[in-house]
């Protein structure tokens, strides 16, 4: 079942959520076993909120309720272990930090989500996005991510993942 009235939108058209994605970000990155604290994924995300380039949030709204986010982000991932596949450019374009409240998981908020950031990535004329998971890697490969390398990050077993948006 789909949640009807959803709207997917950047971050930047309604700052106003920032506090709670960055608490959302927070938590992830705890729950991932990273290093964070609440004021430097505010100071990250304030990045979000400039310009038209990477890095940006989009944020999924129903009735003015926020219940979802995702961010696409520019960073070079390395491994002491294994240095990063080939990449079409410089600095890699990740997925990263999708989150849904629990009341609207399994419904399509996720994949809402990840098509805006997908639609946003072509339109800046990005070819490739790549993202790490470790809890739904199935999730990913069942839309068409492809697992290229399996690793840890900040000690936890991740697979990388990869998709041209070709």
């Amino acid at each position: 079942m789909s949640v009807a009235g959803v709207s997917i939108i950047l971050l930047t058209s309604c700052d106003a959520h920032l506090d709670c994605v960055a608490a959302w970000h927070h938590q992830e990155c705890l729950r991932q076993g990273l290093s964070s604290n609440l004021q430097l994924r505010r100071s990250r995300l304030s990045l979000h909120l400039q310009g038209d380039n990477i890095p940006k949030s989009f944020i999924a709204v129903l009735n003015g309720q926020l219940i979802g986010c995702v961010s696409l982000v520019n960073y070079t991932y390395k491994s002491s272990a294994q240095p990063m596949p080939k990449v079409a450019s410089e600095h890699p374009v990740w997925l990263s930090n999708l989150y849904v409240e629990p009341a609207y998981r399994r419904r399509g908020v996720a994949q809402q989500l990840i098509n805006a950031s997908t639609h946003y990535a072509r339109r800046q004329s990005i070819p490739e996005l790549w993202l790490s998971a470790s809890d739904y890697t199935d999730y990913y490969a069942k839309r068409g991510w492809q697992v290229v390398r399996h690793t840890k990050l900040g000690g936890v077993r991740v697979n990388v993942m990869h998709q041209l948006l070709t």
